[in-house]
């Protein structure tokens, strides 16, 4: 019995990303599944992958965070501004330091004002881009290329794990992970046993903002420069982060959170190269994204529901 749920907790979590890599292979062997696209697939993943570590934080308190993607952008411009002055030290320090700052004020603006966090978060993320469409004349930056080894391989795989690390460490061993789990599987209990709700979700904005920073730092080394963004196009850049975490939440039951998030992001990833190469519209993939978003929002917004209901028909 052991033996077989082990094998469970083996086979289910891969079973998605090695199902969706088989349905484009076989549909398009030519131009899917070459080892360059993969490594293309698998460095875009890890930073998505990055960026949802840190946004799950607040998912499972069911607390949302849009403004992640305009924090990455702001501070990707400024480490990326300080790293033609200060080399690699000022691209990881400056970048990682002003997304915890931007998260900081995030958190704080959500947790003062007690408005909801979708509309803190968009709000905010309007702020951001703006800040950031108007530094240094709003032109995009780059940074010298013998400092961009960072976003290419092997480097962005080692960061990559280092962070999964960090990310599995706070979340499962650390009293503040501690707490969100506590907070996500319910406020009420979590506040009886002397948990402060509002507090949690604040660090949450502010260790977030660790991980958007190491996102930003590793986006703006793979391009080798970053540009401002405006008219919340920012907001699509949390959208495959999202569902990296609903997809992890989903597999957690059978691995750890964490890694179920990059198996989510490297399926997502795949999805959108696979309907490329099989020559469909680009634009698609946010179709597709989007209906997956909406998808998985009804689940979670309305879970406590069923759960509720569950427990009065069992009762």
């Amino acid at each position: 019995m052991k033996l077989a749920r082990k094998l469970q907790n083996m086979i289910v979590p891969i079973a998605m990303p090695v199902v969706v890599f088989l349905i484009f292979f076989i549909g398009q062997p030519k131009r899917f599944g070459t080892p360059t696209g993969i490594m293309i697939m698998l460095q875009q993943s890890v930073i998505n992958s990055i960026i949802g570590f840190g946004l799950s934080m607040n998912l499972v308190i069911d607390t949302w965070d849009f403004s992640a993607g305009a924090q990455l952008v702001l501070a990707g411009l400024i480490g990326a501004h300080f790293a033609q002055q200060y080399g690699l030290l000022g691209l990881i320090v400056v970048t990682v330091f002003m997304a915890v700052l931007l998260g900081t004020i995030t958190g704080a603006v959500y947790s003062i004002f007690k408005i909801p966090s979708i509309i803190v978060t968009i709000g905010m993320m309007l702020i951001y881009e703006s800040v950031g469409s108007m530094y240094q004349g709003g032109k995009s930056i780059t940074i010298p290329t013998d400092i961009s080894f960072l976003g290419k391989s092997p480097w962005i795989f080692i960061v990559g794990i280092l962070t999964y690390c960090l990310a599995y460490v706070i979340y499962h061993h650390t009293k503040f992970g501690y707490n969100v789990r506590a907070v996500g599987n319910g406020e009420e209990i979590a506040r009886s046993i002397g948990i402060n709700p509002i507090k949690v979700r604040f660090l949450c904005f502010v260790v977030g903002g660790i991980f958007v920073g190491i996102a930003g730092m590793l986006q703006v080394s793979y391009g080798g420069a970053i540009a401002p963004k405006s008219g919340m196009n920012t907001m699509s850049m949390v959208f495959p982060p999202f569902m990296g975490v609903f997809i992890g939440q989903y597999l957690e039951r059978y691995c750890d959170i964490m890694f179920g998030i990059f198996l989510g992001v490297f399926s997502m990833t795949m999805i959108n190269s696979g309907l490329i190469a099989m020559g469909l519209p680009g634009t698609l993939q946010q179709v597709v994204t989007g209906s997956f978003m909406l998808i998985f929002m009804a689940i979670s917004i309305n879970r406590e529901k069923v759960m509720l209901k569950n427990r009065k028909a069992s009762a």
